[in-house]
């Protein structure tokens, strides 16, 4: 390394200032697509003008890993509506910023159906209208506080067997790990 050093600052001046030259483009290019990285911003569910995050409450979906014998596939909690306004392309957003106060949260289990082609994607849609896999959540949410919406889908089948879905559960936990709305609260009742 050092006699490649010193053989290159033995080139005339010229060479030197190409070489320096080409360098210096690769780092700027290397930073310049370093900065170019895509920042999502979360779904803004408040009427009015933009408002401080510290003045909102933040609701995340939790992601879900499931492997079956060839593929892998991550399952996620999605948003339907919030207060009774629907979410245009729902499945786009998995963080939604709301204002503070007592409110009604319209979520669904997504299941991710990888490549699949023909009736696959049309059923996961279906799915999302379910009251099986979707619940109206009702908590109080507080301005500056992040929650999450965790999720377990109760299976009749294998792990993997999305096929012998019985119902998903519900909860939201804040940042802090306390319980905000309980499974029991988010658990799916059948209509008598």
């Amino acid at each position: 390394m050092r006699d490649e050093l010193i053989k290159t600052l033995s080139y005339p001046a010229s060479i030197r200032g190409r070489i320096m030259g080409r360098a210096l483009a690769i780092i700027a290019a290397a930073v310049l697509l370093a900065s170019c990285v895509v920042i999502e911003m979360p779904y803004r569910a408040y009427d009015g003008d933009e408002r401080p995050v510290s003045e909102l409450a933040l609701v995340r979906g939790d992601y879900f890993y499931r492997k079956d014998w060839l593929n892998s596939y991550i399952d996620a909690v999605r948003f339907q509506s919030v207060d009774g306004h629907v979410i245009e392309n729902s499945r786009a957003w998995d963080e939604v910023l709301m204002s503070p106060g007592e409110r009604e949260v319209e979520v669904y289990y997504y299941w991710d159906m990888g490549a699949r082609k023909g009736l696959a994607p049309a059923i996961a849609n279906y799915a999302s209208s379910r009251d099986t896999v979707s619940r109206t959540l009702k908590f109080n949410a507080e301005p500056g506080k992040i929650y999450e919406v965790k999720a377990a889908p109760k299976l009749s089948g294998s792990p993997g067997d999305i096929t012998s879905l019985d119902y998903v559960d519900f909860w939201i936990e804040d940042s802090d790990g306390r319980i905000v709305l309980s499974r029991a609260q988010g658990r799916f009742q059948a209509a008598p």
